[in-house]
């Protein structure tokens, strides 16, 4: 039984090495600001519990996007988004092998959050409908903010501080299933699925 558990330690252990070879790197100085302040050990069901004890703390969260609304400002120089998102759990590592980036979150997660934010125009040709393809549901969005209030159904409103986004290239869910920081992962069946660069409006 002993020798058991000991390989069972040291396949896990091995699971994790080779599924991961660095740690995430923010894309810009503004994420590097954000991703040093802000809190990786809250979670949306702590936030339920407890909105009034989080209110205004620093998250940062990885969800799913799941329906997204994009409306042109009227400075005419930034898009509006009002954007879903379904929790996944991720431990801020990633897979840099074969000269790619992947990030490998957890098929599970603590339920729906919500946020507006802003996207800069990157030239005056650009529309809210290449936002929406460039933020399209079932991309992966690395969200900075913070819980402002919770919603009847339970879905948390998060005010906006900055989004990366990545694209079905640059992520796959299917590969470890694990929880929250320090918890143990199961390998699943892999099937890798999309990065994109986001310019997030300050």
């Amino acid at each position: 039984m002993k020798l058991k558990i000991v390989l069972t330690v040291l396949a896990a252990g091995l699971l994790t090495a080779c599924a991961y070879n660095a740690p995430y790197r923010p894309a810009n100085r503004p994420e590097k600001m954000e991703y040093g302040n802000d809190h990786k050990d809250v979670y949306p069901e702590d936030v339920r519990k407890d909105a009034a004890l989080y209110a205004k703390v620093r998250v940062v969260w990885a969800g799913i996007i799941v329906t997204n609304d994009a409306v042109d400002d009227e400075s005419g120089d930034k898009i509006n988004m009002n954007t879903v998102f379904e929790h996944h759990y991720y431990d801020w590592l990633v897979n840099e092998n074969a000269g790619s980036k992947h990030l490998l979150i957890s098929p599970r997660g603590e339920g729906r959050f919500r946020m507006h934010w802003q996207m800069n125009r990157r030239n005056a040709e650009s529309s809210s409908a290449d936002a929406l393809q460039y933020a399209k549901p079932g991309s992966v969005a690395v969200v900075y903010g913070s819980p402002e209030s919770l919603d009847d159904n339970g879905t948390i409103v998060m005010h906006y501080r900055y989004v990366r986004i990545f694209g079905p290239e640059h992520f796959t869910a299917k590969d470890l299933d694990y929880g929250r920081i320090g918890e143990p992962y199961h390998p699943i069946e892999a099937s890798t699925s999309g990065t994109a660069a986001l310019t997030p409006s300050p």
